[in-house]
């Protein structure tokens, strides 16, 4: 990728990793991020979550004019086999760099700059709902007065839910531009929420949460608090990383009845390489604590305990549960075994230093300081 590209893809991935570690509002490999410059669009490829996109891997981007221009002959057609295998090829014929986009790719070529399409559990308690649209009214009603909020009956993923997307916002032209938000709720899928501004839409997609996690009667405030490691480590130039919250119940009740006292030093050289030199214990605030923290050790905690909760941190969802496993395994050996063998400083040093072992991480190299 072209070097003027660097800070639009840093961006990029720097939203798809906000929303892809959290499990509140994204499972799995679910939900896609794009972001528009002229007539490229970058998007999250198909097969990827969003908390493994990087700079180098998991987006695509496309010619947004040629997805437009197919999408427009959609418009009020009953969509078939032959248009879903047309858009395909539409799809294909679009694309400038990168693996095959994802399947809402279509969606995203009409609204604003950025758009964020995810899987929120209280949204979905929502949209899955019998009364689902009722309810939807009630929540949003100066919303959806105001051309800001759009309910979206259910359709297949793909050019069939684009084209009724288009149906129903066409009206609303001058409206959807004049606006600084365009929110979709999709029924039984999730939301679509696109701005022309990055952290606006972030904050908005906060706000909006709160009120399906109050009507919903849920707190997921532990969720939130990955957000919030990330975007304190990336302050500290640690970037690309995400938090994973541990609901792990043999982890958890242990933290909860004996740590940190019984968890501190690494045992083994892994227990070195995935949960790092020492955990976190968060007793101040993450703000002041993780800086601290950075500076004594010169990298980053892989491990945060925060009120008996507990965070992993890594360069996406997958290796943070590497570290989980890890850890996890190491709290077997302070219940079942009276006495521990510390490694030394000198060997930890040493370990630190070995370049071999760190390749087991494949991403150690990056974070070096």
């Amino acid at each position: 990728m072209v070097k003027k590209d660097s800070s639009l893809i840093s961006e990029f991935v720097r939203i798809s990793k906000y929303f892809g570690q959290r499990f509140d509002l994204v499972q799995a490999a679910g939900g896609n991020t794009s972001i528009k410059d002229g007539d490229r669009m970058f998007i999250k490829s198909s097969g990827y979550s969003l908390a493994e996109v990087s700079s180098k891997y998991g987006f695509s981007v496309l010619s947004n004019n040629k997805l437009i221009k197919f999408l427009k002959t959609t418009t009020n057609v009953k969509i078939d086999k032959s248009i879903e295998k047309a858009s395909f090829d539409v799809l294909r014929r679009s694309i400038i760099s990168g693996n095959a986009p994802s399947i809402e790719t279509f969606t995203h070529s009409m609204l604003k700059k950025y758009t964020i399409h995810f899987h929120p559990i209280a949204g979905n308690i929502v949209s899955t709902s019998n009364n689902s649209k009722k309810i939807f009214n009630s929540i949003f009603e100066e919303e959806i007065l105001d051309k800001i909020f759009f309910y979206i009956k259910y359709k297949t993923p793909g050019i069939a839910l684009a084209s009724e997307i288009m149906r129903i916002v066409n009206p609303h032209k001058e409206s959807i531009l004049k606006n600084k938000y365009t929110i979709l709720f999709l029924e039984n899928h999730g939301l679509i929420c696109s701005s022309d501004n990055a952290d606006d839409l972030i904050a908005y997609i906060e706000e909006i949460m709160v009120k399906l996690e109050r009507y919903s009667k849920v707190n997921f405030k532990r969720y939130k608090i990955t957000s919030l490691i990330s975007e304190i480590l990336w302050k500290n130039d640690f970037n690309d990383l995400v938090s994973y919250y541990s609901e792990d119940i043999f982890i958890n009740s242990f933290v909860k009845s004996k740590f940190p006292a019984g968890f501190s030093k690494p045992l083994n050289p892994d227990q070195l390489l995935y949960c790092g030199e020492s955990a976190l214990v968060v007793n101040e605030s993450l703000e002041k604590e993780i800086p601290r923290f950075i500076k004594k050790f010169k990298t980053y905690p892989r491990v945060i305990i925060i009120s008996k909760s507990i965070y992993f941190i890594s360069s996406n969802i997958l290796k943070a549960r590497e570290v989980e496993d890890v850890f996890k395994s190491h709290l077997y050996f302070y219940k079942l075994s009276k006495s521990h063998k510390s490694l030394s400083k000198e060997n930890i040093k040493r370990l630190d230093s070995y370049n071999p072992q760190k390749n087991r991480l494949r991403f150690w190299f990056d974070y070096l300081k």
